[in-house]
């Protein structure tokens, strides 16, 4: 008897400790779809990156073979309200960064390329004294908050700084290709983060000073977002699926410092990137062509688009996410690297405590011991059957509550017209 009670609560303890989960084998569903409706260009674009003006109208692209452009943020199927802008260089665009203005942005790409934007005219200058870039293909840039700094990241791994006052500036230089680079929008604390494909991820203080973050060296993180300025914390997107929250001290970068990091487990796919939505929450990009996102204060992960959603739209399928902008998570517009544009609309409501019956799993690798119960988590048919069906049930009640609403307002409706 006793030797039972000892394997129920055992049972029981890893019951409550599982992290947060969908069924691995079973499909994971959508809440919302997608709709095509159009490419910026005709022939297929290698579109690098994207960036929204601070002031919300219009989306900069950059690419290959020196491509520029602006479209319209709210109507990006408009091609009326495109500006097509002449680089007169023929490298590969790779980053983009607005000033905080809003008035100029700066432009990076191959052989140390810096170009800066001026949206009085529309014309597009190279920068002075970028010759100790040359040779150096500048994969990241962004201005911090107070618009002083530029930093840029190099696939060298250098890391530069860059002011009107003082040119360019080398600040430190890794190992492997640097990544991203995602200033804190708070134009106070004027911090950056810089994340590498090998060399963990590190923070920029407001002296220029760049401290590496102990614990996310060996990782490969692809790229890195801070979504408010009253939260001191960014979130690290990495391959293996991995979420890492990075909490940022402001009075002492230096001892700046991540959680331990989430694995999505059940998602499909790798993540390739991140864009922040007009909520607050972080969208990820996943390849293949599918979408996820994250609650950084609730640490859960949901789908938003499934691959299989995407099955029937051949242009969006074949290629990759670039930029994603909007009000909520399922709602707002998408660009892919071919120029290839999506509308992103909502299937049905779903509120926020019904997330779970359309989580990814979070595996919380906490310990050795909390690993082992994770483990014991995804070999556990009988574990992920029961947590799924308590998920499912939750959703169907939701769905069968909505459905009541809806024909008990029908009736109202006829019973107030006769």
């Amino acid at each position: 008897m006793g030797r039972n009670n000892s394997i129920a609560v055992a049972l029981l303890m890893v019951l409550i400790l599982l992290p947060v989960t969908a069924m691995a084998e079973e499909e994971m569903n959508s809440i919302a779809e997608l709709k095509e409706i159009g490419s910026i260009e005709e022939m297929a674009l290698g579109i690098s990156q994207a960036e929204l003006r601070p002031v919300g109208d219009q989306l900069l692209l950059v690419g290959d073979d020196g491509y520029a452009h602006l479209i319209d943020a709210a109507n990006p199927d408009d091609r009326s309200k495109d500006v097509s802008l002449t680089s007169g260089k023929d490298v590969d665009l790779q980053a983009t960064s607005w000033h905080p203005s809003g008035q100029t942005a700066l432009i990076v790409g191959d052989d140390g390329m810096v170009l800066r934007l001026v949206m009085d005219n529309h014309a597009i200058e190279t920068v002075e004294g970028r010759g100790v870039l040359e040779g150096e293909r500048q994969k990241a840039i962004d201005w911090n908050r107070n618009g002083e700094t530029a930093f840029l990241g190099g696939e060298n791994g250098s890391i530069h700084s860059y002011s009107s006052a003082n040119g360019f500036e080398q600040l430190n230089i890794a190992d492997s290709p640097i990544t991203a680079i995602e200033c804190h929008p708070d134009p106070e604390s004027r911090i950056c983060v810089v994340t590498t494909a090998g060399d963990g991820a590190a923070v920029i203080d407001y002296n220029n000073q760049v401290h590496w973050v102990s614990n996310t060296g060996g990782d490969t993180w692809v790229d890195v977002v801070c979504p408010s300025v009253s939260l001191d914390s960014c979130v690290l997107i990495g391959s293996g699926k991995r979420i890492a929250v990075l909490h940022i001290d402001v009075d002492d970068p230096a001892s700046s410092a991540i959680d331990n990091p989430e694995v999505l487990s059940t998602l499909e796919g790798e993540l390739t990137g991140g864009s922040l939505m007009g909520d607050g929450r972080v969208t990820l990009h996943v390849a293949p062509y599918a979408l996820a996102a994250y609650d950084m204060k609730e640490k859960v992960a949901w789908a938003v688009v499934t691959t299989a959603e995407v099955e029937n739209h051949g242009s969006l399928r074949g290629s990759t996410m670039v930029h994603i902008w909007g009000t909520e998570d399922d709602k707002g517009f998408i660009l892919s690297s071919s120029g290839a544009l999506a509308i992103m609309t909502p299937i049905m409501e779903v509120e926020e405590e019904d997330l779970m019956g359309y989580a990814v799993v979070t595996l919380v690798v906490i310990s050795v011991p909390g690993l082992a119960l994770g483990m014991l988590y995804m070999n556990s048919k009988t574990i992920q059957r029961w947590w799924y069906n308590v998920t499912k049930g939750r959703k169907i009640r939701k769905q069968e509550k909505a459905k009541m609403k809806a024909e008990k307002e029908d009736d109202e409706e006829k019973t107030s017209n006769d």
